[in-house]
């Protein structure tokens, strides 16, 4: 690691996420394991190819079915300055990380099989091609450690490994067998989490994982993952805050005009702080067009795999929403999504929006790709007796569908990736256009940078908090307890539902994120609206305390399109001009939107699902199924670790967005 040494500082800049409370609608659905057996060692690996200026890892023979790796390093301090995979023979094989030091992938026939590696190291004049080849014996059913992959020295990384359909796990014995030792190592069932080691020159790391079976077999796999030498400055825009960001960024479109901006101004390891790329380097959309196409937006798409630009250019060319995005998109310098964001946020130092590629996988190989760290706010408020839960349901349904278990290695269709990416996108390019406002656009100067535009003008959302103030101090104050994870006071920790309702019921807050700061509030009205007037997408917030004789998450007070309630006409309609004045008649289209109405107390999260202003259904064992998301429950009760998993999942997906904390002004 080397490290340009300055001191270290507090940002002041807005940082903005998406966002809701408690989001109660997303599960996993995978069982709870028994405790994993964590044994770091550190060895020596043997490389597959050993030549004058790079070593290649890998096996050379391994089975159909399996996922395997190959993962190539420079010798001594030589650095990589472009590497390409390719196949050359075999069955088809599908790469989606084909620019990356690390091939992971599946094989799906046995075979004979060969790959080229064109590598380039930095000084070298021209590139050298390297052969790999192996082989895959017959299909074999087996644990599958999922996926190798490149990582920069001191980021999270996350592993997993899958098992056959017919198997269940008994235990599972994860072991580092080479390179230098992880960090901070931690598991939670089929998954172990850890940080990436300090190191002065890309190395190898490699681990198995033991799985045994409750039927007395057992599956052993192994994983590679290159950890890169990274160049920081300590005070930058991302270290000095304690991120790592993945080295392996870069332009979605190759020939972007912008295509040396994004990868230098808006997501690398050394962005200085302050920023010195201004509006001249990387303007704002709108700065440049009041009526951009899809692709002067993908002109501003930053990636770490190809995929993910594919995705959202799919997104924005066929999701009803995608013509909204465009021009909301406008308030924006680029677009970074990312395998390691997580969680979403909004960055006014860059003026960039930065995505959890989470939201936009579609096949389980897209998903193998992605980081699953949980979100560092997972415990956040774990003192306060109560919760504030939210979803968002279309006919009656969640909307997006339930979490899909990434053991089940299911597909998503266009609907479910449209939802996921549109709630998200709404509320974080609400953000965007708060902090840099559409009538502002012709006035700011080239020569100035996000950072100080942002620091010099106010925000609408200011104007939103002086004009239509929240007034519940005590929401304010539980707001940061919960979001921000200050100490709560023993008054706080006695609060129960009912006394969360006689402070949230009364105020003109849409959500209890609404509470944490001005723009959260801002956005969470523009978000709610724009998800119900164009995707027919209603919100749902309701207070939880205890359980039903269902053992459910326990309604003491709920309500769906609450953003329907009089009192908050006058601040949605406010928000909704300011991020999107071409939007005719607010006022009148809010109020031709379905009216609010209320859950039912003392009844179960999920059997307020399926409800209406008219009857509010008894619980059903259709809703469960779907809140679950398989076709077949043995018992009409969420089992203990059913619920334990969805409480961890209730913290852990808070929102998709990064809390503001010590960034705020």
């Amino acid at each position: 690691m080397k490290i340009k040494l300055m001191s270290l500082f507090v940002l002041g800049i807005g940082l903005s996420a998406c966002g809701g409370s408690d989001s109660g609608n997303t599960t996993t659905n995978r069982p709870s394991l028994p405790p994993t057996t964590i044994a770091p060692t550190t060895g020596n690996l043997t490389p597959l190819i050993d030549e004058a200026n790079i070593q290649i890892f890998g096996d050379s023979q391994t089975q159909a079915g399996s996922a395997i790796g190959f993962a190539l390093i420079p010798k001594g301090a030589q650095q990589i300055d472009v590497i390409s995979w390719q196949q050359t023979a075999g069955p088809a094989l599908t790469f989606l990380a084909d620019n990356s030091q690390t091939l992971g992938f599946d094989v799906p026939e046995s075979g004979n099989y060969s790959l080229n590696v064109t590598v380039k190291l930095v000084g070298e004049t021209q590139p050298n091609t390297y052969i790999v080849d192996f082989s895959a014996d017959t299909a074999q059913q087996k644990a599958a450690i999922r996926l190798d992959h490149t990582a920069s020295e001191l980021a999270k990384v996350s592993l997993h490994v899958g098992v056959p359909d017919d198997k269940t796990i008994r235990n599972i014995v994860w072991t580092q067998i080479g390179g230098p030792e992880a960090q901070n190592i931690e598991t939670q069932d089929e998954f172990i989490f850890f940080d990436a080691p300090s190191v002065t020159a890309d190395s190898i790391l490699a681990y198995s994982a033991n799985v045994s079976y409750t039927d007395g077999t057992s599956d052993t796999d192994e994983v590679l993952v290159v950890v890169k030498n990274v160049d920081f400055d300590s005070s930058g825009l991302f270290y000095g805050n304690n991120t790592i960001v993945s080295e392996d960024m870069y332009a979605y479109r190759a020939n972007s005009p912008f295509k040396d901006s994004l990868e230098r101004c808006v997501y690398n390891n050394y962005i200085p702080y302050p920023p010195v790329c201004t509006f001249r380097d990387l303007p704002l959309i709108g700065m440049q067009t009041r009526q951009p196409s899809v692709q002067d937006v993908l002109n501003r798409t930053l990636v770490s795999h190809e995929w993910m630009g594919d995705r959202f250019a799919d997104y924005l060319q066929n999701s009803a929403a995608g013509p909204d995005m465009i021009n909301l998109l406008r308030g924006v310098t680029a677009v970074v999504i990312s395998y390691d964001v997580r969680p979403s946020f909004y960055w006014a130092a860059t003026g960039a929006i930065y995505l959890d590629a989470n939201n936009f996988w579609q096949s389980p190989t897209e998903r193998d790709t992605l980081n699953d760290q949980p979100d560092y706010r997972s415990d956040f408020g774990s003192d306060l007796q109560f919760s504030v839960f939210w979803r968002y349901t279309k006919e009656n349904d969640n909307y997006p569908k339930i979490r899909i278990a990434k053991q089940n290695r299911v597909a998503r269709d266009f609907s479910d990736v449209e939802a996921s990416i549109s709630w998200l996108m709404y509320h974080e390019l609400a953000h965007a256009n708060d902090f840099f406002p559409p009538d502002m656009w012709s006035s700011i100067s080239q020569d100035t940078t996000p950072l100080k535009y942002f620091r010099d003008n106010g925000t609408s959302s200011d104007i939103l908090s002086a004009t239509y103030p929240l007034r519940s101090s005590e929401m304010h104050e539980l707001a940061q307890v919960r979001f921000r994870d200050t100490t709560p006071t023993s008054t706080q920790r006695d609060y129960r539902g009912t006394d969360i309702e006689t402070f949230f019921t009364p105020d003109i807050a849409a959500d209890f994120y609404s509470y944490l700061t001005a723009p959260e509030d801002f956005a969470t009205l523009v978000g709610h609206y724009m998800m119900l007037y164009r995707l027919d997408a209603e919100a749902d917030v309701a207070i939880i305390d205890g359980r039903t004789s269902n053992d459910e998450p326990l309604v003491v007070w709920g309500q769906r399109n609450r953003i329907r309630e009089d009192s908050l006409e006058d601040r949605i309609v406010y928000a909704v001009s300011r991020v999107y004045p071409e939007l005719n008649d607010i006022r009148g289209t809010l109020r031709s939107l379905p009216d609010p109405f209320m859950m039912t107390p003392n009844q179960g999260w999920f059997e307020n699902l399926d409800i209406s202003p008219q009857t509010l259904n008894p619980f059903s064992q259709n809703s469960l199924n779907r809140w679950l998301g398989q076709k077949d429950i043995e018992r009409n009760k969420l089992t203990p670790s059913q619920l334990k998993v969805l409480e961890k999942e209730n913290t852990r997906d808070i929102h998709q967005g990064r809390l503001q904390t010590e960034f705020e002004n």
